[in-house]
């Protein structure tokens, strides 16, 4: 038997929501408390080896530890290190983090933190295809693995 669900179980997002990265470099920028790219060890030694280094020299050089024990990127001057102009020079093996912008928990708790967090910064969270409650379900899944894996 098909289980039938109110409205009110379904996130204000369940008819999905435009997206299209407009690279603009954005999204690499503090704004307020969000300005942190958590990095776990398999995303650390993916970018080390980009750029041709150990996984130790990269995590003490692009990294810093928070209280708990998790890294995040390091920003400089209010950007992350890796963003060159509006480019991201580690592209190829960005972390999962930056991968599923906008689609993080905390932003999309309600719409009106959507709408002050994404929509009133990014120029793609108004534009490009309907992206399905599914897809962004599984983008927020994959953020929240990558968060928690060591």
């Amino acid at each position: 038997m098909a289980v039938t669900r109110n409205k009110e179980d379904q996130p204000w997002w369940a008819d999905g929501l435009p997206f299209s990265c407009q690279q603009s470099g954005r999204c690499c920028h503090r704004r307020g408390d969000i300005g942190y790219v958590y990095v776990n060890y398999r995303e650390r030694k993916a970018l080390a080896e980009q750029l041709s280094l150990s996984v130790a020299d990269f995590t003490k050089r692009f990294t810093v530890a928070e209280d708990n024990g998790a890294r995040v990127l390091r920003f400089e001057e209010g950007r992350c290190v890796f963003l060159d102009g509006v480019s991201c020079q580690v592209h190829s093996s960005k972390p999962v983090q930056c991968r599923t912008w906008p689609f993080w928990q905390e932003v999309l708790a309600c719409e009106e933190t959507y709408e002050k967090e994404v929509r009133s910064m990014c120029p793609g969270s108004r534009h490009g295809p309907l992206v399905p409650a599914a897809e962004i379900s599984r983008q927020l899944e994959e953020t929240e693995q990558a968060l928690w894996d060591v």
